[in-house]
């Protein structure tokens, strides 16, 4: 994975995990009937950030940070990850960034 596409996601992970922390804290009052409203600038702002880097859709996101991760277990792809990850392999992929 190029230098430039690393940073993308890099950044693109700072804007889920904003996302994450705000919709955490959203729910960690009682349930009220404006949650759904408050919700959505949240998501908006995870979406808008995500699209800054040049993704299209959350999934692409996703996708191309799980790539990053299994690149950096020494991998050249997921294909070469499913192919030849052990076990340990596979527990440390699980316990990165997602």
């Amino acid at each position: 994975m190029d230098q430039v596409t690393r940073s993308k996601v890099m950044e693109g992970r700072k804007a889920v995990d904003a996302y994450r922390e705000a919709h955490r804290q959203l729910h960690s009052e009682p349930w009220h009937r404006g949650i759904p409203e408050e919700h959505m600038p949240l998501l908006d702002e995870m979406l808008s950030g995500l699209e800054g880097q040049g993704f299209s859709w959350l999934q692409e996101f996703f996708d191309t940070s799980e790539l990053l991760n299994i690149q950096e277990l020494g991998f050249s792809s997921k294909e070469d990850f499913e192919a030849r990850a052990t076990e340990a392999d596979r527990e440390t992929l699980s316990g990165m960034w997602r």
